[in-house]
């Protein structure tokens, strides 16, 4: 399959498969009592919009990396971050119904295309998955700090994503996702839609660090390096 092809058959599928994922979780099955959730549980439109986009990006930046075969993994991530973002700024949770069951299938994913790759990405999938683990477990504990176990063990998942390609990965995206949450909860001060009390959801900023990351990271690292 060419290199122009590929993006636009993924952007097909991401979009059948977000429309699908959409119509699921639009039920709301994943809320609990606890979440004393009221009203629709999301917005339909803009799941099968950014899996569409999302994996047509994923196609053109990494579709060549490990002979095609570090794709597949990158493309589960996808899909995890699009409906972790729905979930999270429904209910302010992170299931560990998605969460646990992502870390064996996306480090054999990652496996086999270290394999194929014939180097020790592995490794670093490890050791980055390790540490954002630690590093939002100590911030966890942050009295205040907002951050909860949901968000330790996605960290941990995207870590370990993002370490296959570097170590270096791993650091922009958790510093990304700070910004990128920092900005959001600056814009939702701004217009009066929470206040200084306010918890404001952090897995979608996560999520959406991780994907930017992956797809740039190369060239945002240089951009940072060269200025």
């Amino acid at each position: 399959m060419t290199p122009i092809v590929l993006p636009l058959v993924l952007a097909v599928a991401g979009g059948l498969l977000g429309h699908r994922s959409a119509t699921v979780l639009a039920t709301g099955g994943y809320r609990i009592d606890e979440d004393d959730a009221v009203g629709p549980a999301g917005r339909r439109w803009w799941p099968p919009v950014a899996l569409a986009l999302g994996w047509a990006v994923l196609a053109l930046r990494l579709g060549q990396v490990a002979h095609g075969a570090a794709l597949p993994a990158y493309l589960l991530l996808g899909w995890l971050t699009v409906c972790l973002t729905w979930i999270d700024l429904d209910v302010h949770r992170l299931p560990n119904g998605l969460v646990l069951p992502a870390y064996p299938a996306l480090a054999a994913l990652l496996g086999i295309a270290a394999v194929a790759d014939g180097g020790t990405h592995w490794r670093s999938a490890l050791i980055g998955g390790a540490a954002a683990w630690l590093v939002f477990r100590v911030l966890a504990l942050v009295p205040g700090g907002g951050l909860g176990l949901g968000d330790v063990k996605v960290a941990g998942l995207l870590g370990m994503a993002l370490g296959w390609l570097s170590l270096g990965h791993v650091v922009l995206g958790l510093a990304l996702a700070f910004v990128i949450g920092g900005v959001v909860s600056l814009v939702l001060l701004i217009t009066r839609r929470v206040n200084l009390r306010s918890s404001v959801a952090f897995g979608p900023s996560l999520c959406v660090a991780a994907l930017v990351v992956a797809a740039w990271g190369p060239d945002l690292l240089t951009w940072m390096v060269t200025g």
